[in-house]
């Protein structure tokens, strides 16, 4: 993809919403708000205009749009519709906090470190409890002893009520400085949230299938910084002699683009990087592919990468493995169904577990003092200086491109990848990731061949059944599946 300095489409959306603002130290609040929404929305208008995937099919909502508006609002009033109303475009919005908004791409937060999903706790619905999907490494949440199946029944020394749930969790259970959780068997955990980077190369080891040796990799996020982790793992897994793999992409909802292009090319077939293949295509709006040529959306396997100031190769990262195993579910998103999308037609991959999310686009990041700075000489000093100042640390995620394999297919749109195989993910099977009774690692070693003992008929009867619950309303992460070219 072009570089965003490159682009030179913005002058002329600039002179809808244009205008100048004299500089006054004295402003008052009431100025500072309305300068503000001037300059987000020139930028995030000007944004749309220029990149957006649907401006075509949007044109007529931009008519309307005034200098006075809220922008955030603004925004998800004109991304793209169905006739219903329905968005079709689910993701693209305006932040006022692009800062911490690409801290979380990077899986940098202030954080516990642990993921969860929300299950009713009474057939009533009236409330909900939190099942720990798993624990980040030296996290919080690992140091109080939390684990894969515990169930948070309360927070704070308060059960969570079903029709405030989000508030509550986003509050007190994520965004909280410290926390109180009462779990399902009487324990009582006490954690103080850190900065931390979680890191997402979480779990990797290899299992013996009947002599043939298959890798397992557990992985939550495509961000920048696991690119050298990714080349690493996939070092170590070559050298222990694998031919095939698991890939655990379940809680993974995506990241940057350098990163699946990265973990692609040490998972392909080595004769298809070294020749340069076809990974994926991007197909951009009329105005970008007009500006830019129909090879400009091509991306091809390499295996030469830059990382920081170096250049570094993944050539002996490859793992020439010749069946790849991919576990997904609702929480898999954007950069792994891309993925998945590239590396099918090129060699033998199947999906375990159940549908994947659905996000079919890839995005641009864009923070509005970078925008104006870019600009500059589009612009008139006082929109070109206001703009830098107002603007500053808001931001704006917009579809750019819908990615497609190498022949311009995508098969996991509108509605995700249906598995080959299905499997419900049931964090209270007893088991940890990465154990080999886990409910869809299992599923996918079976299907490698792990010699599990046949158990009787009599000794399934005696299992205790796991302990279940009705999922929420709609199945809930809280995850940031927003990830310069994410996905």
């Amino acid at each position: 993809m072009k570089a965003f300095g490159k682009i030179l489409l913005f002058a002329c959306a600039l002179a809808v919403l244009g205008s100048c603002v004299k500089d006054d130290a004295a402003e008052n609040a009431r100025l500072r708000e309305a300068y503000t929404k001037q300059y987000v929305n020139q930028f995030a208008y000007g944004a749309l205009s220029v990149y957006y995937l649907w401006i075509d099919e949007i044109r007529e909502n931009l008519a309307g749009w005034m200098s006075d508006d809220d922008p955030k609002a603004k925004v998800l009033e004109v991304r793209y519709k169905d006739a219903s109303g329905k968005d079709i475009d689910r993701w693209t919005q305006v932040t006022d906090d692009y800062e911490t908004f690409i801290k979380s791409v990077e899986n940098v937060s202030k954080t516990y470190g642990y993921e969860f999903r929300l299950f009713y706790t009474t057939s009533e619905k009236s409330y909900l409890g939190a099942a720990v999907e798993f624990v980040y490494a030296d996290s919080p949440a690992e140091k109080a002893g939390l684990k894969r199946g515990d169930f948070i029944t309360e927070i704070n020394g308060s059960p969570i009520p079903a029709e405030s749930y989000k508030e509550i969790v986003k509050k007190q259970l994520l965004g909280s400085a410290s926390c109180t959780l009462g779990l399902h068997d009487g324990r009582t955990v006490t954690m103080e949230a850190v900065e931390m980077y979680c890191d997402p190369v979480h779990i990797t080891k290899v299992f013996d299938c009947g002599g043939k040796k298959v890798g397992y990799l557990h992985f939550t996020a495509f961000t920048l910084n696991a690119r050298a982790d990714l080349i690493k793992a996939c070092t170590a897994l070559k050298a222990k002699g694998i031919s095939e793999l698991i890939l655990d992409l379940r809680y993974n909802g995506g990241g940057y683009v350098e990163t699946e292009e990265l973990l692609a090319s040490m998972l392909a077939p080595s004769a298809i990087v070294d020749a340069g293949d076809v990974f994926m295509t991007e197909i951009y709006n009329s105005l970008l592919t007009a500006a830019w040529g129909e090879d400009e959306g091509v991306s091809h396997f390499r295996n030469k990468f830059q990382i920081g100031s170096a250049t570094t190769s993944t050539a002996e990262a490859n793992l020439g493995i010749s069946k790849l195993y991919v576990i997904m579910t609702g929480d898999s998103a954007s950069a792994s169904e891309a993925l998945v999308c590239g590396l099918k037609p090129l060699m033998d991959v199947e999906i375990v577990g159940e549908q994947s999310y659905g996000k079919y686009c890839s995005g641009l990041i864009i923070e509005g003092a970078d925008w104006y700075n870019n600009y500059k000489k589009s612009l008139s000093t006082s929109d070109y200086k206001n703009g830098v100042k107002y603007a500053a640390n808001w931001g704006i995620y917009v579809m750019i491109g819908r990615y497609a394999d190498r022949d311009g297919n995508t098969p996991c749109m509108p509605d995700g990848f249906a598995p080959d195989h299905f499997v419900a993910d049931n964090p209270f099977d007893g088991h940890q990731l990465g154990d080999p009774d886990e409910s869809m690692l299992k599923a996918a070693l079976t299907l490698a061949g792990y010699p599990y003992p046949v158990e009787s008929a009599s000794a399934v009867a005696k299992k205790k059944p796991a302990l279940e619950g009705p999922a929420s309303p709609k199945r809930e992460s809280f995850g940031v599946f927003l990830r310069r070219q994410i996905i």
